[in-house]
């Protein structure tokens, strides 16, 4: 007798539950679908309204949102689900991401008037830094919508899965579900290609900005905050995806740059037959003081007290003037950049907003006068007071050639003010004077302060008073006018000190920016040219000249050193020079003759687009080509 049992035979329940699981499938990949869209509509119309206009609301922003923008994200989102497999755990991750991201738009817009770029994702290491120039409540209530959003976004998912059960990789009767799967991992390929694609958005041809461009009002160099405004938000961000910093200029080629550094070499011999001395053993300090301004510049409310009366007094006896931030409430590394290198920021790409960052850290050298002095046998030192860690300072300060770099907490001391948690101006000016005690090589230094950097708390006991109305924006000007004239008796101590020396010192000394204080109210009365314009000097403790100089940007100030000591240039500084005394202010948003008045670039004299498009071919060559010239326009700046 055969006692073997005959396999089970299916019932007919069985194609029925396969069915309605199928059917159930489907209709979790539709709602999926939906939610991913929906998901993308509403990032979209975030991120646009955090960087609206003050008077837009929200439902206008739903109007300006572009259909491109949510193709971006709804991109985003199938990737992070195609990796993660979880729907409601992918909304919930990148809408976090989101609501952060808009609300650290938000508050940069409000202080500086421009939006968030790709290169600020390098502030992530920095959060804490971050996070201390937002209102506390901000934050607060921001961690609080986020985890209410997430919580309430994984909650309705884990209801919509008793109705729409999501597919699993597992089959419940065991193996590997391979239609899944493979879905996972096509949509994984396609998606990270296209995101890939996006991050190349400034490589032609690049399919994202054509569609962009042929839908969009396209790009402007004058204001980026614009680009994201008319674009999208993720148009604008795109935009400013890595890019070269310059374009290759028309006739580039090394003979090219051996005729310009033949030209310029008989320029320097022009001015060397004026000038006796050299740079050799001077010493130069220079000095980006962190937020300086001079007060009485703005209109729309009067103080008190001057904060500033000292440093008005040494610009009256020495070549000074007006320096042109290239934004406002902040951008100090591109001034540094400037002041280190020559190069002005308006000659690179609209894109390029902080050089140090996205391009100077990934070279090994780069031509600055910290190479040029190192050559001239200076000992070389940077001085940050505060950590390296921001805009790539560490790198970049290796890059350069620093013989010694120092932070806050390296420095011999860094005494605070009252309540101010940075380092005072009076401890960085002692830095600066411990080196010159032991240091026998004369001493090129780079001193960047922090004493006056925002927000501005309840520091001092004894606030500037103003005339301004509202009780906030007065508060927070009365903190920093305080700290104003904290930093201007300590440079007039710093300044008696240098006097009393023998060795020849020069000291370049300028505002990198204005405080991102003033309200809408006092902007209003301001024109803005008013809201980028800072003090400048160049001072030298032997012999100085009353001179004015309207309007530089801190690229010109190194022709301007050499002026002071009277020095002999290399034709690098001569070319310098003649910028400086035809268009020394070449930005993105406005160019200006040496007079401080508005000029069209393209329609320059003879003079002037000469010395422009000779320092454009030079700096294309220093930063982005093969720097043919280097050695002879500036020597000893790339070693």
């Amino acid at each position: 007798m055969n006692t073997t049992s005959s396999p089970e035979q299916p019932t007919q329940a069985e194609p029925r539950i396969t069915k309605r699981r199928r059917r159930a499938t489907w209709r979790g990949a539709v709602l999926g679908t939906l939610v991913l869209i929906a998901a993308a509509m509403f990032s979209a119309v975030w991120l646009q309204y955090t960087v609206s206009a003050p008077e837009d609301t929200f439902s206008q922003a739903m109007e300006a949102a572009r259909y491109l923008d949510m193709l971006v994200l709804f991109v985003v989102l199938a990737f992070v689900w195609a990796v993660l497999g979880r729907l409601w755990w992918t909304v919930g991750i990148v809408i976090t991401l989101v609501l952060i991201v808009g609300e650290i738009n938000r508050n940069k817009v409000e202080l500086r008037r421009e939006p968030f770029f790709p290169s600020d994702l390098d502030f992530v290491t920095e959060a804490g830094f971050v996070l201390s120039m937002v209102e506390t409540s901000a934050v607060v209530l921001l961690i609080v919508a986020v985890v209410a959003g997430v919580a309430v976004i994984v909650g309705l998912g884990s209801l919509a899965d008793r109705w729409f059960p999501r597919p699993r990789l597992r089959r419940e009767g065991g193996g590997i579900n391979k239609g899944f799967l493979a879905t996972r991992i096509g949509i994984l390929v396609v998606t990270g290609a296209l995101l890939v694609h996006a991050v190349n958005f400034n490589n032609p041809p690049n399919m994202w900005r054509s569609m962009y461009e042929a839908k969009g009002p396209g790009w402007t160099t004058s204001s980026q905050l614009w680009n994201y405004r008319a674009n999208g938000f993720m148009g604008g961000f795109l935009y400013n995806m890595p890019i070269d910093p310059m374009l290759q200029p028309d006739g580039y080629s090394a003979q090219t740059m051996d005729d310009i550094t033949q030209r310029y070499e008989q320029r320097a011999d022009e001015i060397n037959a004026q000038r006796p001395n050299t740079m050799d053993d001077v010493n130069v300090v220079v000095v980006l003081s962190e937020s300086f301004t001079d007060p009485s510049w703005m209109e729309g409310f009067e103080l008190d007290t001057n904060p500033v009366p000292n440093t008005q007094q040494t610009m009256s006896e020495t070549l000074a003037g007006t320096v042109y931030a290239n934004s406002f409430g902040g951008g100090t590394s591109t001034m540094e950049f400037e002041s280190l290198t020559g190069q002005p920021v308006g000659l690179f790409q609209p894109q390029v907003t902080s050089p140090f960052q996205m391009f100077v850290s990934e070279h090994d050298t780069y031509p600055s006068a910290v190479g040029a002095f190192n050559a001239t046998g200076h000992h070389t030192v940077a001085a940050h007071a505060y950590n390296l860690h921001m805009y790539k300072r560490s790198d970049v300060y290796e890059t350069l050639g620093f013989d010694e770099v120092i932070d806050d907490a390296a420095m011999q001391e860094n005494m605070r003010i009252q309540g101010n948690p940075y380092v005072s101006d009076q401890s960085a000016y002692n830095e600066v004077l411990y080196q010159m005690d032991n240091t026998e090589e004369p001493l090129f230094m780079n001193v960047v302060t922090m004493q006056n950097h925002g927000p501005y708390g309840d520091f001092y006991t004894n606030p500037i008073a103003s005339d301004i109305q509202d009780p906030d924006t007065a508060a927070q000007y009365g903190q920093y006018a305080r700290g104003l004239s904290h930093t201007d008796t300590a440079t007039q101590e710093f300044l008696q000190e240098l006097r009393n020396r023998e060795e020849e010192t020069v000291v370049v000394f300028y505002g990198d920016h204005h405080p991102g204080v003033y309200n809408d109210d006092i902007l209003g009365q301001n024109v803005p040219e008013a809201q980028v314009r800072t003090p400048f000097f160049v001072w030298n403790n032997k012999t100085n000249e009353a001179q004015r100089a309207p309007a530089v940007t801190p690229a010109m100030f190194l022709p301007m050193i050499y002026e002071v000591a009277d020095a002999k240039v290399p034709p690098y500084i001569a070319l310098l020079d003649d910028v400086r005394h035809t268009v020394p202010v070449p930005q993105h948003v406005r160019t200006l003759n040496f007079r401080g008045e508005a000029i069209d670039r393209e329609n320059l004299d003879e003079a002037s687009m000469r010395a422009l498009d000779d320092l454009t071919m030079v700096q294309y060559d220093f930063s982005t080509g093969q720097r043919y010239s280097v050695d002879t326009m500036w020597p000893g700046a790339d070693d």
